[in-house]
């Protein structure tokens, strides 16, 4: 059986693995980013392949930034939180030093075809995976292939704007609205409490599953907000599924609201604008893993 290498370039750490083709783990590990210039990231990724370059057929790098479809070179556009890395040929740096074939993919994408290979959209033809972080990131996948775009923008959905009359600054994108802070913050406010208090994502779904009535609240506006932008998409997109993925998505408190609030979330369908198929809601099943195994999933399609 061959075995894979995937890399998932995150902000603060690089996580890394091995896998089998049936997407076993053998070996895993991380490192701190702690980066500061693309030449410094290049060569501690190949660093972390080196000790397998003899087993492993094939390299898989997560990356933000923009990376655009049937570019060999892997060259990294935007570079999102690493913003040196805009222009480097990761791909073909990393592929030259090894010797073997590198696929590179954003970081967004990477989880969407992670769910598909091996997680909550397996089995699915066309579905979409929302990642709830500080934004909205994830990706859109097609006949087992990630949607890129002419820009390789597709998918970057913090981009969504609440209301097209007002101003774009990012409390009037669905990144702005639709990140964690904002359920902390909704539930902060419910409580009565100041705006600065030290309060965690962790802790608010305490509260609620608690039985906490203010956090309940918070939770059940958040959702509703949330499901107006998957009933948005679902009319753009049409897909069979929305998995959602993120750090907070790992408590089925979240799953629930959002499953309880799209009949809120869909008053004024009726009439000529009923019909609108209902979106279908699933939790990501990789967590964490998700990128590495979308990474994976790209570079078994060089061989």
């Amino acid at each position: 059986m061959k075995e894979f290498f995937g890399i998932d370039v995150g902000g603060t750490a690089v996580k890394w693995a091995v896998l089998g083709e049936d997407f076993s783990v053998r070996v895993r590990g991380s490192l701190p980013t702690g980066f500061t210039s693309a030449d410094e990231t290049v060569a501690a990724l190949i660093s972390l392949v080196e000790p397998y370059r003899e087993r492993v057929s094939a390299v898989g790098v997560s990356a933000p930034g923009g990376i655009y479809e049937g570019d060999l070179d892997g060259t990294i556009h935007r570079g999102g939180a690493l913003t040196f890395m805009d222009g480097c040929p990761l791909g073909r740096l990393m592929r030259e030093a090894l010797g073997m074939p590198v696929a590179v993919n954003n970081d967004g994408k990477c989880c969407a075809l992670g769910e598909y290979a091996a997680g909550a959209l397996r089995g699915t033809r066309f579905g979409v995976v929302l990642a709830i972080g500080t934004g909205i990131g994830g990706g859109i996948v097609i006949d087992g292939k990630v949607l890129r775009g002419a820009h390789c923008f597709a998918g970057e959905f913090s981009f969504l704007r609440n209301n097209v009359h007002a101003r774009g600054d990012w409390g009037n994108f669905f990144g702005g609205t639709g990140g964690w802070r904002t359920l902390r913050d909704m539930a902060v406010a419910e409580k009565g409490l100041p705006a600065d208090v030290p309060v965690d994502g962790r802790r608010v779904f305490e509260w609620i599953a608690s039985g906490d009535k203010a956090a309940q609240r918070a939770l059940d506006r958040y959702a509703r907000m949330f499901d107006g932008h998957l009933i948005n998409l679902q009319a753009v997109l049409d897909p069979e599924v929305f998995v959602i993925a993120g750090g907070i998505s790992c408590h089925p408190e979240l799953i629930d609201a959002l499953r309880a609030q799209m009949p809120a979330a869909l008053e004024g369908y009726e009439g000529q604008l009923a019909g609108i198929p209902v979106p279908q809601i699933k939790v990501a099943e990789l967590g964490n893993d998700a990128n590495l195994y979308g990474a994976v999933q790209e570079a078994m399609r060089l061989l």
